[in-house]
Order: C-alpha cells, then structure tokens, then sequence
C-alpha cells in the first residue's frame, strides 16, 4: 500500500486510486452537506440576522480542510472544495453559481495555505491559518459578487463580518475538521486504507 505519510510528500504530485476514492466519497458527502446547509444559513440569517449567521460560515470550508489532511496531496484541498460545490449546485443549492464561484476560490485559498507549509505540517497552526484564509478569501468573494446587498451595511458592521468570516474560518473550519480528521485517521480501516498518520 502507499503511504500518504509526509515525508513522502514533498514535492510529490502522484495520486493513488485510494485518493481519488477519498476525493469521490469527500464531493459527494460533503457536496450534499453544503446543499442543505445553503438553506440553513438562509434560516440562521433569518432568525439570527445576517452578521450572527456568519458564526457558522466556517462549515463551508470542510471539503478543503478535511480532504487534504487525510490523503496530503497537492490539488486535494481545490479538488475537493469545487467538487463538493458543484454538487451542491447540481442539488439546487440556493446560492445558484456563486457556490462554483465561492467553492474555487475557497479551494485555491486553502491550496495556497498548504502549499505554503509544503504539504508538511498539518498541526492545529496549520489549520487554523487555513480555516482563517479561506474564510478572507469567501469574505472578499462575496464583498465584491453581492454589492447590493453589502450597500446595506455600514463601514463598522461589514468590517465586523470580516472577523466573524475568519474567526468562524478558523473554529468551525479549521479546528473542527482537525478533529474530526484526527478521529477518523483513529479508525483502524481508515488508517489502513489511506496509510495516513494522525498529526
């Protein structure tokens, strides 16, 4: 079996079947989670209000997260990100083509991040600079893709749905899918199938 251990990584580029299997079962899970999240964050923005739903922004950057740490392939974090857009897309999500937009740049976001660290380190830094990019990076996306709705706002309360962006990024995204990737690298079949160790 190939190990997806780091040291083997760096500047290593070849993909297993079993990473691609990973990649396929990582788009279409969370591609069906972001489509009914898409709904959710409608209710929370509702219920909540539009800057208090942007507590749990940081869901839509799991695909991005949690694929790159368990197989640690360059491509895993845009791949995964995108795929699980499109999929949520083609489920109808109620954010129609922003989500292709949002889910490629959130996945070169997080390719950069990894990119950066070589594919080497996957420590809580390691995510959460991750989650925290890729949560500036959505901000930016939707700053620019929805002016109307940004025109609402003052200067202080969009500045304050900047940091929400990327505190939401770096918990929700970054720190959560490290420990859910460290539970699920502790199952035995897991462990075996991606040969990946728990950082």
């Amino acid at each position: 079996m190939t190990s997806n251990a780091p040291e083997q990584l760096f500047g290593g580029t070849r993909w297993t079947v079993r990473d691609v299997v990973a990649l396929i079962a990582t788009i279409i899970v969370l591609g069906v989670v972001f489509s009914f999240w898409g709904w959710a964050m409608q209710v929370l923005s509702r219920v909540l209000g539009e800057v208090a739903a942007g507590l749990f922004y940081g869901v839509w950057f799991w695909a991005g997260l949690l694929l790159p740490y368990v197989i640690r392939k360059p491509g895993a974090a845009l791949l995964g990100e995108f795929g699980a857009s499109i999929v949520a897309y083609l489920l109808g999500s109620p954010l129609g083509a922003l989500m292709l937009v949002l889910g490629w740049v959130q996945g070169l976001a997080l390719e950069l991040v990894f990119a950066w660290v070589h594919l080497q380190h996957w420590g809580l830094v390691t995510m959460l600079v991750a989650g925290a990019v890729a949560g500036t990076a959505s901000f930016a996306v939707n700053l620019v893709a929805l002016p109307a709705q940004t025109a609402l706002y003052s200067s202080g309360v969009i500045i304050a749905m900047f940091w929400i962006a990327i505190i939401s990024g770096a918990v929700l995204g970054g720190l959560v899918c490290k420990i859910l990737a460290d539970r699920l690298l502790t199952i035995a079949a897991v462990q075996r199938f991606l040969g990946t160790p728990v950082s």
